[in-house]
């Protein structure tokens, strides 16, 4: 448990964040930086991969705070 709150969890939070980032600025193939200013599909994945990392984050630092200490 220890291992995953230290290590794996935080790195998930940021893959799911790259995902999400990724998701909203390729289009066709092509980069396109500012396509989430516009609104619509790209909004949601910028919103989406920022609520879903940081309550990923937060949710781990709740768990090991939780978690009964080890002598």
């Amino acid at each position: 448990m220890k291992t995953y709150l230290r290590i794996i969890n935080p790195v998930v939070a940021a893959l799911v964040l790259v995902l999400c980032l990724w998701a909203a600025m390729f289009d066709e193939g092509q980069f396109k930086p500012l396509e989430f200013v516009k609104g619509g599909i790209p909004t949601y994945f910028i919103a989406k991969g920022l609520f879903c990392s940081s309550a990923l984050l937060l949710m781990g630092r709740i768990l090991s705070l939780m978690a009964p200490r080890e002598k």
